[in-house]
């Protein structure tokens, strides 16, 4: 078996017993039991058990926000790709997703370089709610508010063992994160929403 065949297995292995067990309940025992290796090869390609963790999210997205958008339009645009992104998450990782929840909650030791990760998207969206209520485009009282209710629509943990019981419908993607980022405008009271505009 070839060196990234080997770390793909230990890494696919470690996300999916860290998501059912978390990192405390997963041992490396585990971890190579599950992905079909020698134990010493996680110390040889990582180097410790939380190494392989963190070796978790290096694909993970990690946008560069550049200058705030000029417009209504620009704004609206820029919010609904950042939401659909989220959603997509959910659906492509829900995994990965699973593991940050549950380290956020927790705030275990490891929560501060997940935080480092989602930090540039938490400010950029909340500062995205400011703008759009500064021109008018949201009618929101408190930002605060604002920003929890978007995140907990974007973010719900929608594949969890717990909804599947009330979510009978079979779920396309891409139908979610429309239908869902038409649901956050309409909180925010997007006015473009209520005269009428369509999403793309």
């Amino acid at each position: 078996m070839s060196e990234p065949d080997t770390k793909l297995k230990m890494i696919q292995a470690a996300k999916k017993l860290f998501s059912q067990n978390g990192f405390d309940g997963t041992s490396t025992r585990d971890i190579v039991s599950a992905a079909g290796v020698n134990i010493s090869l996680i110390s040889y390609y990582f180097g410790s058990k939380e190494n392989l963790f963190f070796a978790l999210f290096e694909g993970f997205p990690a946008p560069a926000y550049d200058r705030m958008p000029e417009n209504c339009d620009r704004l609206l645009e820029e919010l609904s790709g950042i939401i659909a992104g989220i959603v997509m998450l959910r659906f492509n990782e829900p995994d990965l997703v699973t593991i940050l929840q549950q380290e956020l909650y927790r705030q275990s030791a490891r929560s501060e370089k997940l935080v480092e990760l989602l930090a540039p998207t938490w400010n950029r969206i909340r500062a995205l709610i400011e703008l759009g209520k500064t021109q008018g485009l949201f009618r929101v009282a408190h930002v605060d508010t604002a920003l929890s209710f978007v995140m907990a629509a974007a973010s719900f943990p929608r594949q969890h063992s717990f909804y599947r019981g009330y979510l009978r419908e079979r779920e396309n993607p891409q139908d979610v994160a429309r239908e869902t980022l038409t649901f956050i405008l309409r909180g925010l009271g997007c006015v473009e929403q209520e005269q009428g505009g369509e999403l793309k």
